[in-house]
């Protein structure tokens, strides 16, 4: 019975993690290797799949650029664990501006975080514990995490940011999650 839960909770948030922000929410995206992207993952007992919605050309103003976006969704059943990852980095003269990693989290996932708590940071990686709820949802016990890109005048170039939750509580959550930085 609690695995069938579990399962519901999981394919709940697939539908509404695959959603990202911006333009790219508007773009289906078009499914591709992992190894083909920014990201990988690979960890025995997780399934894995990655999505490109980058653009060759996107209209800024007065000015033209391009995005290279890529979204992993990647989850496992034994260990009642999913981690969720966007990585939006933009070509071109334009930036991104420096945001705080709340409003990041909030504009790229349709989920509610509450109860951040601040977490030892990983190598270029902020990490917080946090509360999310997906739609309908009972709220999980999460780890968010946040890499910015290269500063460029008053930002960034881009951002990876992510998810990841565990019905065997937090401590999974964060071990999946370092085991994600150690790949990248």
């Amino acid at each position: 019975m609690r695995m069938m839960f579990w399962l519901k909770r999981v394919m709940q948030a697939m539908v509404i993690l695959a959603c990202c922000a911006g333009t790219a929410q508007a773009i289906e995206g078009k499914k591709v290797e992992c190894k083909d992207t920014d990201m990988d993952f690979d960890a025995p007992g997780f399934t894995v799949k990655c999505k490109d919605y980058s653009r060759s050309s996107v209209s800024v103003g007065e000015s033209l650029a391009a995005t290279k976006s890529y979204s992993l969704f990647a989850v496992s059943e034994a260990d009642l664990t999913f981690l969720d990852a966007f990585s939006d980095h933009v070509l071109g003269s334009v930036y991104y501006s420096r945001r705080s990693m709340e409003s990041d989290m909030e504009d790229y996932y349709e989920a509610k975080f509450a109860n951040w708590a601040t977490q030892d940071d990983i190598g270029n990686y902020e990490i917080r514990n946090v509360t999310a709820t997906f739609k309908g949802d009972e709220p999980m016990e999460c780890v968010a995490f946040r890499k910015m890109g290269v500063r460029r005048y008053d930002g960034v170039n881009g951002v990876t940011v992510g998810v990841a939750c565990s019905d065997t509580g937090r401590s999974k959550a964060l071990e999946t999650v370092k085991l994600f930085i150690s790949q990248d």
